[in-house]
């Protein structure tokens, strides 16, 4: 049986949610590259190209990137939230800024039969199973930077960074020094992305907004300050970057994976 292309998504568990935005799954993805964006987020990704398996980290980007990809592959990914690989990964968001690491010795946890399970209708409840179990054996440590970053995320990042620095308790250069170490960016820059995500999700189907309206309604000084971060995230305006149809690796309106979950 031939396998048909495939791009999908599926949130975890729900006692995962906190951690893990989403998995994704490339069946067959014929692209030669993969468009990364900035998302200030970790994923691990794991690659079967027949019975051969590798498994990398990848950091959160400044910019654009475009990967290259080997062909035919299944590509699986887990996506964790901005700041919470730190209860997976053993490196620091810092340390993986702008760059990619084989997983040796940087997993807190083993793989398992996952890269061997990618086509099984079972693969989302063998994840949650895998990472649950995980946290059940080390369970993870609270941070008030945590609250930060979900204030951010939650004004998609119109907040002033000076309010919510204040929610931190502690004094500014403190929040500054945490808040680089758990995310690998500023949270100015962390902010600045979120923002930019949001207006993507704006511009392209099903919601269309037209471009001078998502830039009043996020904040930007005018349509060209817009532009303007938009050449600096993603290298294109926001004109060329509808025009080109991007498919990136924090889409997260794909087809869906089985949605099941175990607990």
């Amino acid at each position: 049986m031939t396998l048909q292309a495939r791009y999908l998504t599926c949130a975890p568990a729900p006692r995962l949610r906190e951690f893990v935005s989403h998995y994704w799954l490339s069946l067959g993805y014929a692209g030669a590259t993969y468009v990364a964006l900035p998302d200030g987020a970790v994923d691990l990704v794991v690659q079967v190209n027949g019975a051969s398996v590798g498994s990398w980290i990848y950091g959160t980007t400044t910019s654009r990137v475009d990967i290259a990809l080997i062909q035919p592959c299944h590509y699986l990914g887990i996506r964790f939230r901005a700041g919470q690989s730190r209860h997976f990964i053993n490196a620091t968001a810092r340390e993986l800024i702008d760059r990619s690491e084989v997983t040796d010795g940087l997993l807190q946890f083993n793989l398992g039969d996952i890269p061997e399970t990618l086509t099984s209708p079972t693969l989302v409840d063998r994840l949650n199973h895998l990472l649950l179990s995980h946290l059940d054996n080390q369970p993870p440590v609270d941070n008030p930077i945590d609250d930060v970053i979900r204030l951010i995320e939650a004004s998609h990042g119109t907040t002033r960074i000076g309010e919510v620095a204040d929610t931190f308790g502690k004094s500014r250069r403190q929040f500054e020094r945490v808040f680089l170490e758990t995310v690998g960016i500023s949270a100015k820059f962390f902010a600045k992305i979120m923002r930019f995500q949001h207006a993507v999700t704006l511009i392209v189907p099903p919601f269309n907004v037209p471009l001078a309206d998502v830039a009043a309604d996020l904040g930007y000084s005018d349509q060209s300050h817009m532009s303007h971060e938009f050449r600096r995230l993603a290298n294109s305006s926001p004109a060329q970057f509808l025009g080109e149809g991007v498919v990136f690796l924090q889409d997260r309106h794909s087809s869906s994976l089985d949605t099941r979950v175990s607990r």
